[in-house]
């Protein structure tokens, strides 16, 4: 009985495999995003502060630099869009907007090495003015 066929794709599998904790660079352009609103419950507004970082793996760019921050209420059509010149890779703003709950994130357009352009965006943050 010859057991070599049965080796050979257990060995292909294990010689393929990263080692823990081994980390790839990332291939996709990404934006890191933190969002928290405040207010102190008597003006009917408050600030919310935006923070981050936009992530270009080697090769990609931006296309403008312009960072566009957008606050929308739950089940609301409408968004509220702040624009944020970006100079580096870290952003920080805040603005003061009406009392409520908010869907917040940020949004910028980026260019691969070959020039093909697309748009960003980081996840939705849920936040409160009082």
């Amino acid at each position: 009985m010859n057991r070599l066929p049965f080796l050979i794709p257990v060995l292909v599998v294990i010689g393929t495999a990263e080692p823990a904790g081994a980390q790839s660079p990332p291939t996709e352009p990404r934006i890191e995003f933190n969002a928290s609103g405040g207010g102190d419950g008597t003006s009917g507004s408050g600030p919310v502060t935006v923070s981050g970082k936009i992530i270009l793996p080697p090769g990609w760019k931006l296309s403008i630099h312009t960072l566009t921050i957008r606050y929308k209420k739950p089940g609301g059509a409408a968004t509220l869009n702040a624009f944020l010149p970006v100079k580096g890779p870290e952003f920080k703003a805040t603005i003061n907007i009406t009392s409520g709950s908010y869907q917040v994130w940020a949004v910028i357009d980026v260019k691969d090495a070959e020039g093909r352009e697309r748009q960003i965006s980081s996840p939705v943050q849920s936040v409160t003015v009082q």
